[in-house]
Formats: structure tokens, sequence, C-alpha cells
């Protein structure tokens, strides 16, 4: 499939399901496969409605996602925060809430504040944007900051709405990138005539833009394949070892189908028998040569014969009683 036809499938799907006023616990699978990605699986689940009285937003069904999902080995959790207070962000209780308090989850936590130019005209001063940040610092959430382009309106024919959505995005990370490059502009502006003020912390400074999240996540993959590697490369010489041992017993079975092929091992095998038969009957002159001091001429046989327990005894000495 096309990406277009991907997001036109996903997009009937979702509506068919808001017509019907239900939610669906039930994933949609979608494989990308290329040869210039690390291979991730990503589990996107539904957003939960900030006010719990507004709405149908099936919280339990996305707690039971959320706890099945990070059970899962090697999993990072991606939280989406509002760009608002600490204290009025509701998706941080809802973790606290899943998982069974924050620092069950914390740690294996991502943290991308979205929508953050609604932000930028509140946080003209660095003071002020530290202290927006500060208690989520104290709480141990320092997020990368993201300007999510958006549209004029959604509610448009599918094949348009992909379309300026996918022209949104081509453009979204020069946007971003100047978005942010003047609200730091405007930090340093604001303290030349505000000596007592301050510049935007270093820990939130290196966490500006997409670009910052995705080099993290690649980081956090990247470690992942170093440490799992050596598991990996094991497992893979077990599988080239049982290949290369099941293509050697086909290619015997392949020689055996061939008329030709057993006839010529038969007779092959039928000659070793019949030299062997004949050695074992003429002596073996091979075994002659390398044990010559076991040589015996049949004078020498007679006089060991002679001297041998068995000399004096019958060869058949069940005779009186078969008579």
């Amino acid at each position: 499939m096309t990406i277009d036809q991907v997001f036109a499938a996903i997009t009937k799907h979702n509506k068919k399901l808001a017509d019907e006023d239900r939610f669906s616990t039930k994933s949609l699978n979608l494989v990308y496969r290329a040869n210039n990605v690390q291979n991730m699986r990503f589990v996107d689940t539904p957003g939960i409605i900030s006010n719990k009285g507004q709405g149908k937003d099936n919280r339990e069904d996305i707690q039971d996602i959320l706890r099945d999902t990070l059970k899962k080995p090697n999993t990072k959790l991606c939280v989406l925060l509002e760009p608002k207070e600490f204290s009025t962000n509701p998706i941080v209780d809802f973790c606290d809430e899943t998982f069974g308090g924050r620092d069950k989850w914390t740690n294996q936590a991502i943290f991308l504040m979205t929508k953050f130019d609604k932000q930028l005209g509140d946080s003209v001063a660095g003071s002020k944007a530290n202290k927006f940040f500060e208690e989520f610092h104290n709480n141990g959430i320092v997020p990368h900051l993201v300007i999510t382009p958006t549209l004029p309106k959604e509610d448009l024919p599918t094949e348009e709405l992909f379309n300026q959505r996918k022209a949104l995005l081509e453009t979204a990370s020069n946007e971003e990138s100047k978005r942010f490059d003047a609200w730091l502009s405007g930090h340093e502006n604001f303290l030349q005539s505000n000596p007592d003020d301050e510049l935007l912390l270093e820990k939130t400074k290196q966490r500006i833009g997409f670009e910052s999240a995705k080099k993290v996540m690649r980081q956090i993959m990247l470690e992942d394949t170093a440490r799992r590697l050596p598991e990996v490369l094991s497992a893979l010489r077990r599988d080239l070892a049982s290949c290369q041992n099941e293509v050697k017993t086909l290619k015997e079975k392949r020689r055996f189908n061939d008329p030709k092929e057993v006839k010529l091992v038969v007779g092959q095998i039928l000659e070793l028998i019949q030299r062997r038969i004949l050695n074992y009957l003429d002596g073996d002159l091979e075994t002659a040569v390398k044990f010559p001091e076991k040589l015996q001429t049949l004078d020498d046989e007679l006089d060991g014969e002679e001297e041998s327990d068995w000399y004096s005894k019958e060869l058949n000495h069940h005779s009186e009683k078969e008579e």
C-alpha cells in the first residue's frame, strides 16, 4: 500500500468507530519495511480527555493497553504533554494512576511538550521560561519542546487532507527552527535591557525542537542494539548452522533421487564389499605389511595348537549327549 492509501484506510476506520460512538481495543497493525530505518515498533493510543466529565475517552481500556505494552522488554513510553503548568497537565496524573506511582514509569519515558508555540508568548524572558519548567524538573520531567504545525481546518476530503498535512510536515522542521530561534533571541534581548534576568537553562535548551527528541530516541535504540548484539549474533550463528545442515541433508536427498547417482553409489558399495571379502579370504596384504612380526608359518600355527588348552579336548563335547 502507498502512504496515502494507508492514511485513507485509517481515516475511514476511525470515522466508522466515531459514527458508531464506540472504542475498539483491537489494534491496527501497520508494517513499514525499508533498508534505511532501525527496527522499532510504535504503539499509538488514543488521547485522553482533560476533563473526566466531558465525553467518552475509555480511560480503563487505554490503561490496559499501556500496562500490557510496557511489560514488554525494551519498551519506552513517549508522553505528550500539554504546554501548560505542571499541576494542570492531566497526562502526568493519568500515568501515575495507570502504573501505580511516578517512580514506576518516569525512568522509562521520553517527554514531548507539543504545541509549544502556545507558550512562547508567556515565556518572553528566560526567568519566566525557567519558572514555567521548574515544577516539571522537580518531578524528574525534562520535556523536549515541539512546535506542532496545524491546518486552519481539518474538515476536508480525505485526499486533500492528506496532501495538506504532507505539505505541512515537509516545512515543519524549518518553521519550528525559525520560531525557536526567535524565541531564544527574545530572551537575549530581554536580558540586555534587564541584566538581572537570566537565560534559558541549558538542560531545557538542549531539548528544543523535535530533532532533539529524535536524536535521543535513536540513541536509546542504538544502545539497546549494542546490548543485545552478542545475543543476536549467537542466534544468527545457530540459525546459520541449522540452515547449513538442512541444505546438506536436502542435497544428499536430491542426489539419491537421481537413479544414475543411486546406481553409481550402489556399484561403489558392492565393489567395496567384494574387495573386503576377498581380502578376508586371501589374507589382508595391508595388515601383513604393517605387522610382519605377527606373521606365522603353518608349522608355527600347528605348534601353537599343540600348546593350546583345546589340544586335548574333543571338538564336539556334546557328542555323547546328542547320541
